[in-house]
């Protein structure tokens, strides 16, 4: 089975940066220039380039509303940035050790026991395992220490 790590779909960025408004409705935080790189933006799948802009918003990745649909704080290059392409293997963004993979059925709900805390080299097994079963529609990929949604990770077509 072939994988692919996405990113947020730039209809979903594009409509934050022309609203200025997160998934609650607030405003977007709009912060000058990082001195450093590092805050990983969730569109193209790297890190905020050091001396650019970037924005803090709560984001909810989900197409519908549910319990299990989460928001959470995410960063995003501001201006906007290229879309990353799907990509096979793990971003090179994601540097941490571990990382938080849930897998979600086609309703968007958390299907009961996939979640799990998961070494970075074995993030594309553990997702392939778990895309392999008919109820998992997607894998998301979160923080292990702050549960921020990263991206998420999909059957190629």
């Amino acid at each position: 089975m072939r994988l692919e790590f996405v990113g947020l779909p730039s209809a979903a960025v594009e409509t934050i940066h022309r609203t200025g408004l997160d998934s609650y409705g607030d405003p977007v935080e709009r912060h000058p220039s990082a001195e450093e790189s590092g805050m990983p933006c969730r569109h193209c799948l790297q890190n905020v380039p050091a001396g650019h802009p970037f924005l803090t918003l709560a984001h909810r990745p989900f197409e519908g509303r549910n319990p299990f649909t989460e928001t959470g704080p995410i960063y995003l290059c501001d201006p906007i940035c290229a879309p990353a392409t799907a990509l096979p293997g793990v971003p090179a963004f994601l540097s941490a050790a571990q990382y938080l993979l849930r897998g979600y059925g086609p309703d968007e709900r958390i299907v009961y026991g996939t979640g799990a805390v998961t070494q970075r080299a074995e993030l594309t097994a553990y997702a392939k395992e778990l895309l392999s079963r008919n109820d998992i529609a997607f894998v998301d990929l979160r923080s292990a220490s702050n549960n921020c949604f990263l991206c998420r990770i999909q059957r190629a077509e």
